[in-house]
């Protein structure tokens, strides 16, 4: 029997440089194989765009003998963790490539690409133009002209690309900074030069501060961006560097422990401190400054200021107006509350915001709507009276007895948080029985209208919308029809729009059929005097392929099963309990 195998096309090498979203995660690409080459330094030559001029990158890796050229780089999807660890041999670096298609990232941006390399006394280099590819079947048919001779020169690589593609958006300067320094900034043995200037903290999009601070002994010089991107930082904070040389972990000076800055914000904060003349301060491991010297008491005093500084001028109004429409949102419950205790629960409020900046609105508001729920229990009368009678009295009294408010604020949202998911586990429970009915579920869920966001939380029913229901539902299901009368429940916000539940029993399949039976008990109440907003939600047990999709259906209607809206809700107050630590 004859033998057969694949081929690989050249156009292989064309699909996957295009695996590449942007030119600078091309050009990274190459970065980051001089650091698994365990490169100490590499320059980056970026032209004007749109000259002549080529892409250079050059490193002083390990480089590559023509052995190692034909077995290892001309390898195509060889994993290089499978064959050498995960761990570079020296200089023990994390390897970041695995996919063994790195070598092609310069094909994405440029038509031409040198590669030249140097290693044991030998220099190889080769030439690849993707006008080759359209000359040959396969890659393992095109040749490669490798030349070699020997050679003085230190080890490295350099990979020239010519001849940029017009079509293809030239790399930037900026773009390219703000991916190397995420991925390198913290790196002390690795060091990058773009167009001769060293990858720096001052390259770092955002707000740069320079400033000197004087110290008993020696001297101090912090360095800060504060960054204005969404992309996350490898090691934020603030790095202490003595004598060229790095101590310990970034610290943020006890910003970390300060109620005002949230902690997402913290991890905007990178930057160093040059200290000269400070060895004495320094452990035995350079682990740390000394706790307790005067250098690490000065440094804490002095930086923590100028940080907050900082941060508030790039971040404060940002964060007024996220706290401005949750605390909207919430004003109208804050409003009812005692008087004694609208003040509380506004401080209250703002505690969880800055605690949680950043998160999803949808997050945040079941953590504020709990904390309400929490202040308006009596549970807190005798805090709030502690609190009231010690705010006149000296100082350190009434210190602790808002530490009380915020264990106890605390404390029931936990609760709360608590109970709300002891009582999903209930109504899975309810919801998994076959001889569930709709009334049932119904019961359970009418006073616990929480659980299908936050904002029904505030829908409540009434004598008049509950006879509203019966009289129609009595004139319209009479005689024969009475055993199919459907279970509906109508409520109505502070704002009068209206929500009406249509409850299927939990082992019922929601069918095209009752979407047109929601939809049409919403059109008959709103012939009949109902002129407000009626937002419709119809729940059962599995959905059927022929309910219409979300953009074919009817304004404001949703259709849900009981086990999502469980799931949903529990993972809410799952979260909630998890985050709940706000100091």
């Amino acid at each position: 029997m004859a033998q057969h195998s694949f081929k690989v096309d050249t156009r292989l090498a064309l699909l996957l440089s295009e695996n590449y979203r942007s030119p600078e995660k091309a050009l990274k690409e190459l970065v980051d194989n001089a650091w698994d080459a365990e490169a100490t330094e590499v320059t980056i030559e970026l032209p004007v765009p749109l000259s002549s001029t080529p892409i250079v990158v050059h490193d002083n890796g390990s480089g590559m003998t023509i052995y190692e050229l034909q077995s290892e780089y001309l390898n195509i999807a060889r994993n290089r963790r499978d064959r050498s660890g995960h761990y570079s041999p020296n200089l023990h670096r994390r390897v970041k490539g695995r996919k063994g298609i790195g070598k092609f990232a310069g094909l994405m941006i440029t038509s031409s690409m040198k590669l030249e390399t140097w290693a044991r006394n030998r220099y190889s280099t080769f030439e690849f133009d993707k006008a080759l590819l359209a000359n040959y079947d396969g890659l393992p048919d095109m040749p490669l002209n490798i030349k070699e001779s020997d050679s003085a020169e230190h080890s490295g690589t350099r990979i020239t690309l010519s001849h940029l593609h017009q079509h293809i958006r030239f790399p930037t300067e900026h773009k390219l900074k703000q991916l190397l320094i995420a991925e390198y900034g913290r790196e002390n043995d690795f060091k990058i030069i773009i167009n001769d200037k060293p990858l720096d903290i001052d390259d770092l999009q955002g707000e740069y501060k320079e400033k000197n601070i004087t110290l008993l002994s020696g001297s101090a010089t912090l360095r800060c961006t504060i960054s204005n991107q969404k992309r996350k930082l490898r090691k934020p904070g603030i790095s202490i560097r003595i004598d060229g040389k790095v101590v310990g972990e970034p610290s943020f000076f006890g910003l970390d422990q300060s109620d005002d800055i949230p902690r997402k914000l913290l991890e905007k904060c990178f930057g160093e401190i040059e200290l000269t003349d400070c060895s004495n301060d320094v452990t035995a491991d350079w682990g740390a400054l000394i706790e307790g010297s005067i250098t690490e008491e000065t440094l804490a005093e002095k930086v923590k200021p100028i940080l907050l500084e900082q941060l508030k001028s790039v971040y404060g109004q940002e964060m007024h107006l996220a706290q401005a429409r949750l605390r909207k949102k919430a004003l109208d419950r804050i409003s009812k509350l005692p008087e004694n205790r609208r003040e509380f629960a506004d401080k209250a409020i703002k505690k969880i915001l800055d605690r949680f900046y950043q998160e999803p609105e949808d997050k945040l508001e079941p953590v504020v709507n709990v904390l309400l729920d929490a202040l308006e229990r009596n549970d807190y009368r005798i805090v709030l009276e502690h609190i009231n009678s010690a705010r006149h009295s000296e100082i350190s009294r009434f210190a602790e007895a808002l530490e009380e408010f915020g264990l106890v604020e605390m404390a029931l949202v936990a609760e709360q948080a608590n109970n709300r998911l002891g009582f999903l586990d209930y109504l899975e429970e309810i919801c998994l029985r076959p001889e569930t009915l709709e009334k049932h579920v119904h019961k359970s869920i009418e006073g616990n209208l929480w659980l299908f966001g936050v904002e029904y939380s505030l829908f409540s029913s009434n004598i008049t919308l509950k006879r509203q229901i019966e009289e129609y539902l009595g004139h319209k299901y009479k005689g024969d029809r009475a055993d199919k009368r459907p279970d509906l429940f109508l409520s109505e916000n502070l704002n009068g729009e209206r929500l009406l539940i249509e409850f299927k029993r939990p082992s019922h399949n929601l069918v095209f059929e009752d979407y047109q039976q929601a939809t049409g008990y919403r059109n008959d109440f709103q012939k009949n005097g109902i002129d407000q907003q009626i937002n419709v939600i119809i729940i059962g047990g599995e959905l059927g392929n022929n309910l219409p999709a979300q953009d074919r259906r009817e304004p404001n209607v949703s259709i849900m099963k009981f086990s999502d809206l469980i799931s949903a809700a529990r993972r809410q107050y799952q979260w909630l309990l998890e985050n709940r630590t706000i100091n």
